[in-house]
C-alpha cells in the first residue's frame, strides 16, 4: 500500500494554483450529495469506482451504517439489494425526484416492506480543482456544503496503488453531511493527475532515485491543503486530514510537519515499519478465497525469505529463482510479495533502504493536532493490534493530550461489518461524528 521524488517540497515553496475547470451547482448533472429524511437522519448517494474499474453509485444511510451500491434500472429509477454488490432480492427503491427544469430535488425512498419516505436534497457546489505542486499537477474535486461559510475542510488520502479521486467510498459526503469542505483528488499519475508515484506497489523504478517513501505523496497532501488555505470559502484553522491505509499513516507524517493541521484521521493506516506490515499481509487474503492453510504458510515463508534478502543482500538469487520458478508453474499467487520487474540484487536493497526500512513512528511522535485512529478487528492488510498499541505507545511517550485509538469489533480493513460485509461497524460513523463535532464545532 504505498509509494516516492529527489527533493522534499517545503509548504512555502509550495505553488499552489486552482482553476475552476468544472462547476456544478448543486450538483445538477447526476444524484450525488446528501438527502435529509425527516429532521435527523441523513444519507449520502456518492460515485465509486470499484476494484475492477467499475463505475459504481453508492447508498448510504448514516445514521444504520448502510452502505450498499444501487443498481440502474431506468433513468430515474435504482435499486439495491442486500448485500453490498447484490442487486436482488430488492430492499429498496429509489425513486429520483425533479423539478419543472429537471433538479434533482430528492428521491423517493421505498423499502420492500413499510411506508415510503421522501429525502430532500441539501445544497452542495462541487467544483473541479487544480492543484500545482511543482512541474506535477493533481486535478481534484472540491465539494463545498451550501451553509454560510467560511467551513472547516477535510482532505481525504488514498490508500496504496493507483486510485482516483472516487475510491474514498461514502467518506466525502459523510463528511459534507457534517458541514465540512471536502477536497479529494486524483493520485499522482492516476486520472487526471500527472506525475508518478513511487511506493511499495509500484516496483523498482529505473533509474532508481534516492528520495524516501513517502516524500511525494506528503508533498502533494501539503500542497493541497496550502490550496485549501488561500480560499475565501475554507476557515484555514479548521483544516484537517483524514487518510485511509497508506493515506492514514500518511495523516499522521504530514501533521508532523505541518502544526497548523487542525486535526488527522487514521483510518487502518499501518503504524510501524513498512515490512512489519508486508510480512503481516502474506497469504491472509488467500484464506477466504479457499486456499489451505499449507498454501499460506508457504506464502508467508517465501514473502520472509525475500524481506531478509532484501535487508541483508543474502540470498538474492535464491529469492528471484523462487519466483520465476512459480509463475512458470502458474503459481502467482505465491509470488504476491515481489514484482516481476525486481531482477538485481541493487533494486532488491533499494526497496529495502528507500521503502520496506520506513517506519512512520518518529513522525508520530511529533504530531501535535487531535489524532483519532480506527482499526478494524478482522484487518487482513493492516496489524490493527500492533498498530493500535504503536500508536498508544508513541503518543502517550510524548505526553500527547488529544488522541483516541479504536480497534473496531467485527470490522474489516475499510471498518465494514463483518462478515455481511453490506454495512459500516457499528461505531464509525457516530464516533466520527462526535469526535469532530467536539473539536471542530461542527452542527
Amino acid at each position: 500500500m504505498m509509494r516516492i521524488c529527489l527533493f522534499v517540497v517545503s509548504l512555502c515553496a509550495v505553488a499552489v494554483c486552482a482553476s475552476q475547470l468544472r462547476e456544478q451547482p448543486n450538483l445538477t448533472a447526476s444524484i450525488y450529495g446528501n438527502y435529509r429524511v425527516g429532521n435527523d437522519q441523513m444519507i449520502g448517494i456518492d460515485r465509486f469506482v470499484m476494484d475492477d474499474g467499475q463505475d459504481a453509485m453508492l447508498y448510504s444511510e448514516y445514521h444504520s451504517g448502510v452502505v450498499r451500491r444501487l443498481f440502474k434500472v431506468a433513468e430515474n429509477e435504482f435499486e439495491m439489494g442486500p448485500g453490498f454488490n447484490t442487486p436482488t432480492p430488492v430492499e429498496l427503491k429509489v425513486q429520483v425526484e425533479r423539478d419543472g427544469k429537471g433538479l434533482v430535488t430528492g428521491l423517493h425512498l421505498q423499502p420492500a416492506t413499510g411506508a415510503g419516505k421522501l429525502a430532500v436534497r441539501t445544497a452542495i457546489t462541487e467544483t473541479a480543482v487544480e492543484i500545482a505542486n511543482g512541474p506535477v499537477r493533481l486535478a481534484g474535486t472540491l465539494m463545498v456544503p451550501g451553509t454560510n461559510g467560511p467551513h472547516p475542510a477535510i482532505v481525504l488520502l488514498h490508500g496504496s496503488g493507483p486510485l482516483a479521486r472516487y475510491s474514498f467510498g461514502p467518506y466525502p459526503h459523510f463528511f459534507t453531511s457534517l458541514g465540512f469542505a471536502v477536497l479529494v483528488y486524483d493520485k499522482r499519475g492516476a486520472g487526471d493527475s500527472t506525475g508518478t508515484s513511487l511506493d511499495s506497489s509500484t516496483g523498482a523504478p529505473d533509474p532508481l532515485p534516492k528520495e524516501d517513501f513517502p516524500d511525494r505523496l506528503a508533498s502533494d497532501a501539503h500542497a493541497a491543503i496550502a490550496f485549501l488555505r488561500q480560499r475565501k470559502d475554507i476557515d484555514a484553522r479548521r483544516i484537517g486530514l483524514w487518510g485511509s491505509s497508506e493515506g492514514g499513516m500518511l495523516t499522521t507524517q504530514v501533521a508532523a510537519k505541518d502544526k497548523r493541521i487542525a486535526f488527522v484521521i487514521n483510518s487502518s493506516g499501518f503504524m510501524g515499519p513498512l515490512y512489519e506490515t508486508t510480512l503481516y499481509q502474506a497469504g491472509l487474503s488467500l484464506r477466504k478465497n479457499g486456499f489451505t492453510e499449507e498454501q499460506i504458510a508457504e506464502v508467508k515463508a517465501a514473502t520472509a525469505r525475500w524481506v531478509d534478502a532484501a535487508r541483508t543482500g543474502q540470498g538474492v538469487e535464491q529469492v528471484f529463482k523462487e519466483r520465476d520458478d512459480a509463475l512458470r508453474e502458474n503459481k502467482g499467487w505465491l509470488v504476491g510479495w515481489t514484482r516481476t520487474d525486481v531482477r538485481s540484487a541493487e533494486q532488491l536493497r533499494w526497496l529495502w533502504d528507500h521503502v520496506l526500512s520506513f517506519s512512520p513512528l518518529p513522525a508520530l511522535a511529533k504530531v501535535q493536532c487531535p489524532v483519532l485512529a480506527l482499526y478494524g478487528e478482522l484487518d487482513t492488510s493492516t496489524d490493527a493490534e500492533k498498530a493500535a498499541a504503536n500508536m498508544r505507545r508513541v503518543l502517550s511517550a510524548a505526553k500527547h493530550r488529544d488522541f483516541t485509538v479504536k480497534v473496531i469489533p467485527n470490522a474489516s480493513h475499510s471498518l465494514m461489518e463483518q462478515p455481511s460485509g453490506n454495512r459500516m461497524a457499528p461505531g464509525v460513523f457516530e464516533t466520527l461524528t462526535t469526535w469532530l463535532h467536539d473539536r471542530m464545532r461542527t452542527p
